[in-house]
């Protein structure tokens, strides 16, 4: 993985460990990343409510939002 993920990457996960494991799985793919990295934990939310509860997505929007800004500012 570490030598296909060269392009900047940003993950996002719920602080609220779900029953599938995908907020630890997104940390350790974070942690096993090489290049330039950005890490979104959104408070209080599991997996899930970042699909479908509009105040959390808002928050990952902002996430992507604030993101891309800087990398095409660069």
């Amino acid at each position: 993985m570490e030598d296909l993920l060269t392009q900047p990457v940003q993950i996002v996960t719920g602080s609220v460990p779900g029953g599938f494991g995908s907020m630890q799985e997104g940390r350790r793919v974070f942690e096993r990343i090489t290049g330039e990295k950005d890490l979104v934990v959104v408070e209080g939310a599991s997996r899930y409510d970042l699909y479908d509860r509009p105040a959390l997505v808002a928050k990952v929007v902002a996430g992507y939002r604030a993101y891309f800004k800087l990398r095409a500012s660069r």
